[in-house]
């Protein structure tokens, strides 16, 4: 009788064992999956707010800024095509390395990936916060650049280019995409993390300026255009991570018997 009420009891504290497992693993389980919707939800609203924030008057400022010299350079950009492509023969002439246009073309996506990646594994909040609103914002410069490039219109057409139509040129010119999300991606860290990050940014990016001029992918006007670009989003995704790291730390004053304090915290 008595092997049987302990055999009993030993029954009913394994099965509650499991049970209050279970309703652990539970709680873990909505804890993920609160945490997972939340990081969703913030994603969501960063992306939203990143293209409201494109209508600011740093926007405007951008673009009085760069229509100057997007028409100056509009107005030369015949002359300056016609020391890289030869008309009556339509050959490019005077062209870097074909490796240097293999690297300006295909090598933009690297640090693109990478530093992209750094939302997940840089070594503190203020890179990974950079690098999430990055990775957010590339989506919609890509897309935002072919929307414009749709465009019927003679702005959008490319230079001539010795393995395209003799007699017709190619659309989908304006602005240069590999321009805008160079310029985003340099611009964005840049403002950020200051000029160890700026300066090899600004040299790569001066790098395929330079290169998609030469080997006549883009006009001058069409690659100015890029960089006007890029930078109106760069500004808006630093505004959104501005907000984002302000809810992040905050203050609060009280007043209570006589006594007056400030208490501060931070949330991750």
């Amino acid at each position: 009788m008595k092997w049987r009420f302990a055999q009993t009891l030993i029954f009913f504290l394994f099965f509650l064992n499991i049970g209050a497992q279970a309703s652990q693993n539970m709680r873990c389980y909505r804890t993920r999956m609160y945490k997972s919707f939340r990081a969703l939800g913030e994603v969501i609203e960063d992306a939203i707010l990143l293209n409201v924030k494109l209508f600011t008057i740093d926007s405007v400022k951008i673009v009085t800024a760069f229509t100057p010299f997007y028409l100056s350079a509009r107005m030369i950009d015949e002359e300056v095509q016609r020391n890289f492509h030869d008309r009556e023969c339509h050959l490019n002439i005077n062209q870097f390395p074909k490796k240097c246009h293999e690297i300006a073309q295909k090598g933009v996506g690297v640090p693109m990936v990478l530093l992209s990646s750094l939302a997940l594994w840089a070594p503190n909040e203020n890179l990974r916060m950079t690098a999430r609103m990055f990775a957010i914002g590339l989506p919609f410069v890509h897309s935002g650049k072919d929307i414009i490039k749709k465009l019927d219109h003679n702005i959008c057409l490319r230079p001539w280019h010795e393995d395209f139509s003799h007699h017709k040129r190619s659309t989908g010119g304006f602005p240069s995409g590999h321009m805008a999300n160079v310029t985003y991606m340099t611009a964005l860290f840049g403002m950020r993390h200051g000029w160890k990050w700026a300066v090899p940014l600004s040299l790569f990016s001066a790098f395929v300026f330079a290169d998609f001029l030469n080997c006549n992918r883009h006009y001058l006007s069409q690659l100015v255009a890029g960089v006007g670009f890029g930078l109106l989003y760069a500004f808006a995704a630093q505004k959104v991570i501005e907000r984002r790291m302000d809810q992040r730390v905050w203050f609060d004053m009280w007043c209570a018997n006589q006594q007056v304090g400030i208490t501060a915290g931070c949330t991750f």
